[in-house]
C-alpha cells in the first residue's frame, strides 16, 4: 500500500491513510468594564440571527466579542456553584457554568451560515452533557462563538519564527501537530493527551492562544446558557510555525488551517470521532499490556488511500480515522466509521461496498477491523443487514471484518468494553431483525491482531511523557 510519510519525522507502518478559504476580517479589540446602551444595541444587532431563534437572546444576555454571559448575574439562584473543577478559562471568568467533558453521537447537524463577521460568529451545532463512565454528551443545542484575532493570521518573519521556536517546548509543538492532524479537539481532549490536570492544560493553551498559534472558540449550550469546553484548532500562524519546524513549504499547512477555520459545519462529527480515540487512550493509559500506538486522522487516511485508488483503480473507503492498537502481543488494525444518522442507508451501502472492494485485494483482509458506531439499536439492526447484503460475491474473496455498536454503549462502557458485535458476512442467512439483542459482543482488545508487536507499550499515545519519545506525533510510529 502506498505511504505518505514525512521524511524528516518518520515513516508510517504498512497497513494504514489534507482541505482550503476567505480571509478573516479584523476583530475589534474591546476593553472589559461597563458598556454604554449604544454598545449593547450594537451587540444585539450583530447577533440578531441568534436573537431571532433563541428567546433568551432577545434580552441582550450574550456578549458577542467575548462570548460571556452578562444577564445571568441576577438572580443568583439561576447560577450553579463555582466549585466545579472543570473550568475552561484560566482567568476564572465568574459567568462560566458547569461543563461537560466529551462528545457523543446525536441527531443531524443543522448547517449554519459561516460568513466572517467583524466580531465573534455563532455557528449552530449539537453537543450535550455528561451521563456516566463514558464521559460523553447527550443531545442539546450549543453555539460555537468563532473568534478570529488578527495576530493569528499574521505572517511571522524568520526572526519571529526563531523567537517562537525558542519559546515552545516539545509538548507545545506536538499540540500544534495534533490540531493539524485531527482538525478539531476540545480542551479536555488535549488535557487527556498531554497534561496531568485540566488547570495546567488551560494555562498552556492560553499561552499558545496569546502567541496567535491556535484558535480557542468558546462553546455555550442552550437552552439556558452553560459553558462547555472550548473548541481548539490551529491558526495560520501556528501552521507556519509547524511547517518551519518540519522544514516544509507552509502553503499546504496554511490552506489546511484555513479550511478547518472556515468550513466547520461538521466540527461536532469530527469531535465525536476524535473522542473515540481519546477515550481509547484514556482507558488504556494505566495498562502495561496494551495501548494506542498510532492514530491516523481522517485527512491522512483519505490522502493515502486515494493515492492507492488512483494507482490501482480500486474503490476507496475513507473512514473517520484509523488506528493501530497494541494488545495481546500483536497489532490490531482499526478503521472507524462514526455515523450520526445523517446519511441514508443507500449511502452506507456505498461505503460498505467500497470497503469490500478495497480489501478484497489483500491476503489478510479479515484482520483489518472496520468499526461502525450508530446512534440507536434500530439503526444497528438495519446496518447489520445492510453489511450482510453487501458481503463479497464469492466465497473465496477476502473481506475485512465489520463490527457495530451504538453511541450509548460507548458512553456506558467505553471502546474497550464488550460492546462490539461482529457482522457474519459469511453466513448463508440474513441476520435476525433483533440480532443486536441476541448475540454476544466482543471487547476491542480481543479482536484478532495482524502481526506480532515489536514496540514498547510505553511509546503508546497517552502514556507518561509519550511525546518525548514520539517527536512526530500520533501519526508517526
Amino acid at each position: 500500500m502506498a505511504s505518505l510519510a514525512r521524511p524528516d519525522v518518520g515513516a508510517l507502518p504498512e497497513g494504514a491513510g489534507l482541505r482550503p478559504p476567505p480571509r478573516p476580517t479584523i476583530t475589534e479589540q474591546r476593553a472589559h468594564g461597563v458598556r454604554m446602551a449604544c454598545a449593547r444595541r450594537q451587540v444585539w444587532k450583530r447577533h440578531r440571527t441568534i436573537a431571532e431563534e433563541e428567546p433568551w437572546a432577545r434580552h441582550g444576555w450574550l456578549d458577542g466579542s467575548h462570548g460571556l454571559v452578562h444577564g445571568l448575574r441576577e438572580p443568583k439562584s439561576m447560577m450553579r456553584s463555582h466549585s466545579d473543577p472543570l473550568e475552561d478559562d484560566p482567568d476564572g471568568v465568574p459567568d462560566e457554568l458547569d461543563f461537560a467533558p466529551a462528545f457523543a453521537s446525536g441527531d443531524s447537524l443543522r448547517p449554519a451560515p459561516q460568513e466572517a463577521k467583524d466580531e465573534a460568529q455563532a455557528s449552530r451545532t449539537q453537543f450535550g452533557s455528561p451521563t456516566g463512565p463514558g464521559r460523553s454528551l447527550l443531545l442539546t443545542h450549543p453555539i460555537i462563538l468563532r473568534d478570529l484575532p488578527p495576530q493569528s493570521e499574521a505572517r511571522p518573519s524568520q526572526t519571529q519564527l526563531n523567537r517562537l521556536h525558542r519559546s515552545l517546548n516539545q509538548r507545545d509543538l506536538l499540540i500544534l501537530q495534533s490540531l493539524h492532524d485531527y482538525r478539531y479537539l476540545n480542551t479536555l481532549q488535549v488535557k487527556e493527551l498531554f497534561f496531568p490536570s485540566l488547570r495546567s492544560c488551560q494555562m498552556r493553551l492560553q499561552s499558545l492562544k496569546d502567541l496567535g498559534l491556535i484558535y480557542s472558540w468558546k462553546v455555550i449550550e442552550t437552552p439556558g446558557v452553560r459553558r462547555r469546553h472550548s473548541l481548539l484548532l490551529i491558526s495560520a500562524r501556528g501552521a507556519r510555525v509547524l511547517a518551519d519546524w518540519h522544514g516544509d513549504d507552509p502553503r499546504d499547512y496554511v490552506e489546511r488551517s484555513h479550511d478547518a477555520r472556515d468550513h466547520c459545519w461538521h466540527a461536532t462529527h469530527d469531535l465525536e470521532a476524535n473522542q473515540f480515540f481519546v477515550s481509547l487512550i484514556t482507558q488504556s493509559r494505566e495498562s502495561k499490556e496494551e495501548g494506542l500506538l498510532i492514530w491516523y486522522g481522517e485527512e491522512h487516511v483519505r490522502a493515502e488511500r486515494r493515492a492507492t485508488g488512483r494507482e490501482y483503480k480500486w474503490p476507496v473507503p475513507t473512514p473517520d480515522g484509523c488506528s493501530v492498537y497494541l494488545a495481546a502481543g500483536g497489532r490490531i488494525l482499526v478503521d472507524l466509521e462514526w455515523d450520526r444518522a445523517t446519511e441514508s442507508l443507500a449511502r452506507l451501502r456505498q461505503k460498505i461496498g467500497a470497503y469490500v472492494g478495497y480489501f478484497e485485494h489483500y491476503r489478510d483482509a479479515e484482520l483489518h477491523h472496520v468499526l461502525f458506531v450508530v446512534p440507536t439499536d434500530d439503526r444497528e439492526d438495519k446496518l447489520q443487514y445492510t453489511i450482510w447484503r453487501e458481503r463479497p460475491r464469492f466465497g473465496h474473496d477476502t473481506c475485512c471484518s465489520f463490527w457495530t455498536t451504538t453511541a450509548y454503549r460507548l458512553r456506558t462502557w467505553g471502546p474497550l468494553g464488550a460492546v462490539w458485535l461482529a457482522v457474519e458476512v459469511r453466513a448463508s442467512e440474513a441476520p435476525a431483525h433483533d440480532v443486536t439483542k441476541l448475540r454476544r459482543r466482543t471487547p476491542l482488545n480481543q479482536l484478532a491482531p495482524i502481526q506480532p508487536n515489536d514496540r514498547p507499550i510505553a511509546d503508546c499515545i497517552g502514556k507518561p511523557s509519550w511525546w518525548k519519545r514520539r517527536p512526530g506525533g500520533g501519526q508517526v510510529a
